[in-house]
């Protein structure tokens, strides 16, 4: 097979030489030779038409994308006025929706700074009146040598009134400072069409007299306004010396935070220099402690109040020993400190609370007998109704009695002998009684007689 093969490839190869040798042997290979230069000739100007084609249609395609990128460059200047204008436009309508909002917010503000004064003004009236009828049983009261009956601690008189009247009153005035502060700023608010007013902004009011004195809240706005100021003038005096710590400034432009500073620093140089001293004199008694009470100093101070409560303390253990093992309290030690101090006080207060409010119990007792409905006037509503609740409550209580009073009519025996010679024998002494009673009236009579 293999010999087959390269017989095969032997004479294909050899007809092929054969046939190149004709050809170029042949007269006709000229004129083949013309056909090929001309046949090349030919293929070179295609390819030369090709090439102008070519650039005719990349100048074409060149124009068209130049022509594109002028007219995307259009597109996009007209994109850019457009988006200009609707930037102006979003700002225009932002603008006017804040203000529609701002608006909005005044007259909110100013209907509730409307109903705010109503409600001023009713509070005032609804305090005045009472207040005056207050006063008015007072003075009544005196004229009749009595004290005037109170129901609310504050009512009491200078020499009955306890700590919680005195709370109550002072919280009372207090509030009614805060009502008459914002019932002016109310007033402000309405007549401003709704303009924010600050408490702080009736200081600066000409309207307001030179007697009257800034409301609680706006000395307490005053108060925190001025705090902050202080710290941030100090903060940019330090920022512009180039001082580091607060507490080196000079004492004139020294912030809150530099007092606080200054003293908390005070304090711990005070309490390094009772250190030191107390190092010393250990050193010069060869290695003795030395107590923090026996040097001058903040520890000292501290360490004297805590020996006091100790002292007090041991000795009251030595007292309940005494006492048989019966619980003595702070107070009645022999020798009294912090703790005893403390419960006296309070105990004090205590006490002083218990007298008051028994006498305003016995007072509120009064103002209810004074002013029943029922008793009033029993044909009211109040007092039908009390009525109609006390006698269900009577009632129970009377079928009581009565249950009572039949069972002891049941378990009751005749009298023994005894018995009635007593009562006889009262009998007696009560009937001459009644019959001097008569003679006395008519001599009354004839001695009245001209």
């Amino acid at each position: 097979m293999i010999s087959m093969l390269v017989v095969r490839q032997v004479v294909q190869y050899s007809l092929a030489f054969f046939w190149i040798a004709c050809l170029t042997t042949h007269p006709l290979s000229r004129t083949n030779n013309c056909v090929l230069a001309f046949s090349n000739s030919v293929r070179t100007t295609q390819k030369q038409e090709l090439r102008v084609n070519n650039g005719v249609a990349m100048a074409k395609t060149s124009r068209r994308r130049s022509l594109c990128i002028t007219y995307e460059k259009i597109n996009d200047n007209a994109d850019q006025t457009e988006d200009t204008s609707n930037t102006d436009n979003d700002i225009l309508s932002a603008h006017t929706s804040r203000r529609r909002k701002r608006d909005r917010l005044r007259e909110a503000l100013g209907q509730l700074a409307k109903l705010s004064l109503e409600d001023y003004k009713w509070r005032s009236s609804v305090f005045k009146t009472n207040e005056a009828d207050r006063r008015v049983e007072e003075s009544l009261a005196r004229m009749m040598g009595e004290d005037a009956s109170y129901v609310r601690p504050m009512d009491a008189s200078d020499s009955k009134i306890g700590p919680l009247g005195r709370a109550e009153k002072d919280a009372v005035v207090w509030l009614s400072k805060v009502i008459e502060e914002e019932g002016k700023r109310a007033e402000i608010i309405a007549n401003s069409n709704g303009q924010l007013v600050r408490p702080i902004d009736l200081i600066s009011q000409n309207d307001m007299d030179d007697d009257d004195e800034p409301g609680p809240l706006a000395a307490m706005e005053k108060t925190a306004v001025d705090f902050l100021n202080k710290i941030r003038d100090s903060e940019k005096e330090r920022a512009a010396s180039g001082v580091m710590r607060p507490k080196d400034l000079d004492e004139t432009r020294r912030g809150p935070l530099g007092e606080a500073e200054f003293k908390a620093v005070s304090k711990l140089k005070e309490i390094r220099d009772a250190e030191k001293v107390r190092a010393q004199q250990s050193r010069l008694r060869q290695g003795e402690v030395v107590r923090p009470i026996d040097v001058p100093g903040p520890l000292g101070e501290i360490e004297m109040k805590a020996l006091e409560l100790v002292q007090a303390e041991q000795q009251r253990v030595k007292d309940r020993k005494l006492n048989e093992g019966k619980l003595v309290r702070p107070k009645d030690a022999t020798v009294q400190g912090p703790l005893g101090k403390a419960e006296e006080k309070a105990i004090d207060a205590v006490g002083r609370l218990r007298e008051e409010e028994k006498e305003r119990l016995r007072n509120i007792q009064r103002v209810l007998e004074e002013n029943r409905p029922m008793e009033a006037n029993r044909d009211s509503p109040l007092g039908f109704t009390e009525a109609f609740t006390v006698g269900l409550l009577r009632g129970p209580q009377l079928f009581i009695k009565v249950a009572d009073r039949v069972k002891e009519l049941l378990l009751s025996e005749r009298l023994s002998e005894e018995d009635k010679r007593v009562i006889t024998e009262q009998k007696r002494k009560i009937e001459p009684v009644k019959e001097e009673e008569p003679t006395s009236s008519k001599e009354t009579d004839t001695t009245s007689k001209p």
